[in-house]
């Protein structure tokens, strides 16, 4: 299901250039000039830092036939622009979910001809979650280059690292003319080396798209694990917790359960962007989306993710009616008020006739205004009781799309 780098970058750039007024800088026709080492055996080569491909990545070297030690610290890569850019901010992406070591501290330098150096950043990076991680690094003032030199100095092992040695997904660069877009607009598969729940993120993507096509179903609930525990099929994960629920509900209309543990926005775009809908005759699309961003992206950058999300439903299924619901209360208080904001700006989304917002936090909460591990055991995902309560509190607005008179079922 991998797109060539080529036919991966043309689709990224359409897809967003609807959402912003100046795609991304395009890294098409950069040059890696040099580097200290690459993990060929594998072929997660020097190149795929820049190839605009989240699915590739640098991967320093760790291992050939002959087993030889892991390349130590510091890892180089420079950069030919091939032309002259202002440069105004450096992003590092690394592999989504954090399996591989992460840049502990950097060292970032510009220069005009490859030869005189500048010293633009010298210091610790920054990252709001080693899963999914991604750090932005200023440069201010600006400074026009055309080669770039990014040096780490000592690698961090995060604690899913399944190889040493550095991994770099992307190194994206900014100008004020081509801003870096949210991560949450990139779409891009999981990449998790380890189960959740005991499912497998690509087998399950290959058995919705066989059901899709058997099935056609009219009613889609797309999301992340909160949606996958309702249990619908295929059923490969356990809890289910949701699954009588479900079969009550929602198994008599033929609906179809997109959820999957761990995904975020961007993992949901690329599902769609992957045929999961096409073959359904969805008149009602469900999203639950970004809770899961909550750790690494801002609210705006969720809200930015969750509009292209449901644009992206939009371009493909024009007849289909979105319900798009805020992000459900959570137990950590650290992020309540980053979920508040992010429910504030997913509610501005519902100016479309396609598109409703609808908030049922307050199902959740009890008469104190409480979450109870009776509703959420883990103060995240929900019970038997939690998900009863999730579909009474939509029924009217799903038997309205499906034309059919609503039931407390």
């Amino acid at each position: 299901m991998n797109l060539s780098p080529f036919r991966f970058s043309l689709c990224w750039l359409l897809l967003i250039s609807a959402w912003t007024c100046d795609a991304q800088l395009n890294p098409s026709s950069w040059r890696v000039v040099s580097f200290t080492s690459e993990n060929t055996s594998t072929g997660e080569q020097a190149r795929h830092a820049i190839d605009g491909n989240p699915e590739t990545q640098w991967h320093t070297q760790w291992h050939d036939p002959r087993k030889s030690p892991a390349a130590p610290a510091p890892h180089a890569l420079t950069i030919d622009l091939r032309r002259s850019q202002t440069v105004n901010a450096l992003r590092y992406r690394g592999r989504a979910h954090g399996e591989g070591g992460l840049p502990a501290d950097s060292l970032v330098e510009l220069s005009a001809d490859g030869t005189f150096w500048r010293t633009v950043y010298d210091g610790p990076m920054t990252f709001r979650s080693p899963f999914s991680p991604h750090a932005v690094i200023p440069i201010q003032p600006p400074v026009k280059a055309r080669f770039l030199r990014f040096t780490v100095r000592t690698v961090r092992e995060t604690a899913r690292a399944t190889e040493p040695g550095l991994v770099v997904s992307e190194l994206e660069v900014a100008t004020p003319e081509h801003p870096l877009i949210p991560t949450t607009l990139i779409p891009v598969p999981q990449s998790r080396e380890w189960a959740y729940g005991g499912y497998h993120w690509r087998t399950r993507h290959e058995a919705i798209l066989a059901l899709t096509r058997e099935r056609r179903p009219q009613l889609v609930f797309l999301g992340d694990s909160i949606t996958h525990q309702w249990g619908g099929p295929p059923q490969d994960v356990t809890p289910r917790p949701g699954e009588a629920v479900w079969n009550a509900f929602y198994a008599p209309r033929n609906a179809l359960d997109l959820g999957y543990g761990w995904d975020r926005i961007e993992n949901m775009i690329w599902r769609v962007q992957h045929g999961e809908l096409d073959h359904t005759d969805a008149r009602l699309v469900v999203v639950l989306a970004g809770t899961n961003n909550l750790e690494v992206n801002t609210p705006e950058e969720i809200a930015a993710g969750v509009d292209g999300l449901c644009r992206e439903i939009h371009r493909r299924k024009p007849a289909s009616q979105i319900l798009l619901l805020g992000l459900f209360p959570r137990g950590n208080e650290v992020r309540d008020a980053a979920l508040q904001e992010t429910n504030r700006r997913l509610q501005s989304l519902a100016r479309r006739r396609h598109l409703r917002f609808l908030d049922i936090g307050d199902v959740f909460l009890e008469a104190d205004r409480k979450l109870t591990r009776a509703i959420m055991p883990d103060l995240l995902h929900l019970s038997s009781e939690g998900y009863r309560r999730w579909a009474q509190a939509i029924e009217t607005e799903v038997a309205r799309a499906l034309k059919e008179p609503s039931s407390p079922r």
